[in-house]
């Protein structure tokens, strides 16, 4: 695939990575999970951006601690606005309240930013985003620090004459491909040097797998499929559990 020793490359000199799948498609969040599973285990600082993991997909990870958000959350108000000379909250089951009280000037809403502050990531990693502006310059801006970071854009879409080219390659590098956004992803961690997917992370490849095939039946398969199945099985992928969680 072109670009790809790119992006491979891209990804090994990256140390702080940030996934994003597209929130409404399984596959995607699928393949996101088994992303953030392999780039742990090679050592990278990687956060998942996932809004709501649907109840089937649950099955893929052991603990809510792996679906991750900024957690370090700042409230700036300027000095030129307001002098603030003392600051205190209040909590309770209910909610926060934080105090401000002011020494000098008039504080109104639109004097307060809201913003996370953490490391700026190196990479961001997009699962089937086909529009930057329409699904995520919106979203990010909450996250400010992922603003103007690096993306780099994985999708599938057809190629054949007369299919409609939608994603609008908005990466710094695009992998758009015939085949599923799962094994454009795989392609990405495959290291013969390393045994670079484990268990779990067969487990999320091999679901992806399986949903973008409507459980290996529809027109998508090919050759390249099945070995990427078989692969996956090898490493620990545990395709009974896959089908009763996914199609029962």
């Amino acid at each position: 695939m072109e670009n790809l020793e790119e992006a491979k490359n891209l990804v090994n000199e990256a140390k702080n990575i940030y996934i994003i799948p597209e929130q409404s498609n399984k596959e995607c969040l699928s393949t996101g999970l088994g992303l953030f599973y392999t780039l742990k285990d090679l050592d990278k600082n990687v956060n998942l951006i996932i809004e709501d993991l649907p109840e089937s997909l649950k099955f893929l990870t052991p603990s809510p601690d792996f679906i991750t958000l900024p957690k370090n959350f700042v409230i700036s108000i300027p000095d030129n606005v307001a002098k603030i000379s003392q600051i205190y909250y209040e909590k309770n089951s209910e909610n926060l309240k934080i105090h401000l009280t002011m020494e000098s000037g008039n504080i109104k809403k639109d004097n307060i930013s809201f913003y996370f502050s953490e490391p700026k990531p190196d990479l961001i990693i997009t699962l089937g985003i086909k529009d930057y502006d329409l699904q995520l310059k919106n979203s990010l801006n909450a996250f400010g620090f992922l603003l103007d970071s690096p993306i780099l854009n994985i999708d599938e879409e057809p190629t054949g004459e007369g299919d409609r080219q939608t994603n609008k390659k908005f990466g710094k590098i695009n992998l758009i491909g015939q085949q599923s956004v799962t094994e454009t992803a795989l392609s990405l961690v495959n290291n013969p040097r390393t045994d670079s997917v484990k268990k779990e992370a067969a487990n999320c490849f091999l679901a992806g797998i399986a949903i973008y095939t409507e459980n290996f039946s529809n027109s998508k398969i090919n050759p390249e499929t099945f070995e990427s199945a078989s692969t996956l099985m090898k490493k620990g992928g545990d395709l009974q559990t896959i089908k009763n969680s996914l199609f029962k």
